[in-house]
């Protein structure tokens, strides 16, 4: 196929569950969402651009329900039912209101695609503090004055799926809503590690990566982590101050710069376990740009106190399938570094 189904206009949202929706709310305020709306039994969030929400949290064991793409017309989601089985079109009965139909990945994930959703007065958060830097005085007569306490999230940025299938997966989701290739890293052995694609839109700038697929090193296939912009990086580090100061959130990885994706990063797990990310200062492309493959070396973050995922990270569950794949590439980063002393 030289063309995909559909191209999706954006990433909409996350639709997960947590037994407690109390201690759900107080993570994600504390983690800079806002609650746009409620019933007896879910709550949705939004950061501060329009979108009535960005994620969704209904009662119910740990799990992520679905992940959905906001798409451009009522005729995207008609053509996805008509050419790829995805649902019948029906009206969302929920908060933010707007059209569905609803897909399976390779992975078994529920993939919603959206149209109509209710837009919001976008909230003001502020202008980003005047820095001094590059020789240039921007900000005199006055202190920094920066604020304390949660992050504002903005958006939701992007998510990563771990998989077992990597190049399967990206080219479903290619076919289905035209998300493309932008970088691939490999193993030691050659073989998929990580594949980050993004939104096509022309010769308009988006964000590196909207959906990214992560090799699951237990061998089971499930959310890996879901992203959120916020203001600048002072929000990065006042929400990672804000987050440290509750001893029942665990922080993940950060803060530091990925080389592939340029986000100022910092992650975090929710009270079961699941991860999320604050980022600031994406880089910014569109189809001019060719895809690359790189080693784990060329992936390697510019700085930060791990410029490699943690353990905590890329580790989901320790099991067998964990430690084969853990061997596999202590052995061929072993191979790999010995090849490159005989070349010397």
């Amino acid at each position: 196929m030289d063309e995909p189904i559909t191209r999706a206009r954006d990433l909409a949202y996350v639709r997960m569950q947590a037994p407690d929706l109390s201690v759900g709310e107080k993570f994600l305020e504390d983690f800079g969402l806002i609650i746009s709306d409620r019933t007896p039994d879910t709550l949705y969030a939004r950061g501060t651009d329009s979108p009535h929400h960005v994620y969704i949290l209904h009662k119910g064991e740990p799990d992520c329900r679905s992940i959905a793409f906001h798409m451009h017309s009522l005729a995207d989601l008609e053509k996805l039912h008509r050419e790829a089985q995805a649902t019948p079109v029906e009206k969302l009965d929920e908060p933010g209101g707007g059209h569905v139909v609803r897909l399976t990945d390779p992975h078994g994930f529920t993939v919603e695609a959206i149209f109509g959703m209710e837009e919001l007065e976008p909230i003001d958060a502020g202008k980003a503090l005047p820095l001094n830097i590059d020789g240039q005085r921007n900000r005199v007569g006055r202190f920094a004055d920066v604020k304390r306490g949660a992050s504002t999230v903005k958006r939701i940025g992007h998510l990563v799926l771990e998989s077992k299938r990597i190049e399967e997966a990206y080219l479903w989701y290619w076919k289905h809503f035209g998300i493309l290739r932008t970088d691939k890293v490999l193993q030691p052995s050659g073989a998929d590690g990580m594949q980050f694609a993004r939104l096509d839109k022309g010769l308009e700038y988006t964000d590196h990566h909207t959906i990214g697929f992560q090799l699951c090193m237990d061998g089971i296939e499930r959310l890996q982590h879901v992203s959120f912009e916020v203001q600048n990086f002072d929000d990065v580090m006042i929400g990672h101050d804000h987050l440290a100061s509750d001893k029942s959130y665990k922080h993940v990885w950060g803060i530091g710069r990925h080389r592939l994706g340029g986000q100022i990063y910092d992650y975090w797990k929710d009270p079961w376990g699941r991860i999320h990310e604050h980022w600031t200062d994406s880089d910014l492309l569109n189809t001019e740009y060719e895809a690359t493959i790189q080693n784990g070396d060329g992936a390697r973050d510019y700085w930060g106190p791990n410029q490699q995922p943690t353990i905590s990270y890329a580790i989901q569950k320790w099991n067998l399938t964990t430690l084969s794949n853990v061997a596999s590439l202590i052995a061929g980063a072993v191979k790999e570094k010995l090849a490159k002393g005989k070349d010397v």
